[in-house]
């Protein structure tokens, strides 16, 4: 078996493609967590931004290992420091929305006898 193909675990912090992905996580984190904040009907709102935070770690993690050597030992073929830019921030920012979305629904749905109105007697 080729060794070039097993899973390598390997972070080079001075790889363009760790850089890049790096920064594009960075910028990304202010978009998705205020939307993340701004977008969510729940009163408990740190839950629902920490959510976005994970979603925006899972973006920098899953670009990491496709572009990146996080999973095998050499880069993507043809990939390069811009391009992985942005699209960590693009998918970053969607990762950290979705999963903030996500959680945002998930806690609507336990909680709903907040979200009801309340009878008026009069």
């Amino acid at each position: 078996m080729d060794p070039t193909l097993l899973p390598s675990l390997k972070i080079n912090i001075g790889d363009p493609i760790f850089i890049a992905d790096f920064f594009g996580f960075i910028l990304a984190l202010p978009v998705s967590l205020f939307l993340a904040f701004w977008m969510s009907a729940v009163k408990n709102r740190g839950v629902v931004v920490l959510g976005g935070f994970i979603g925006a770690l899972l973006g920098f993690l899953g670009i990491l290992g496709w572009v990146g050597t996080l999973i095998y030992d050499t880069p993507l073929p043809n990939a390069n420091g811009v391009a992985t830019f942005f699209g960590s921030v693009l998918i970053c920012s969607v990762g950290g929305v979705a999963v903030a979305i996500i959680l945002d629904l998930i806690i609507a749905r336990l909680r709903s006898q907040d979200y009801r109105r309340q009878a008026i007697h009069g």
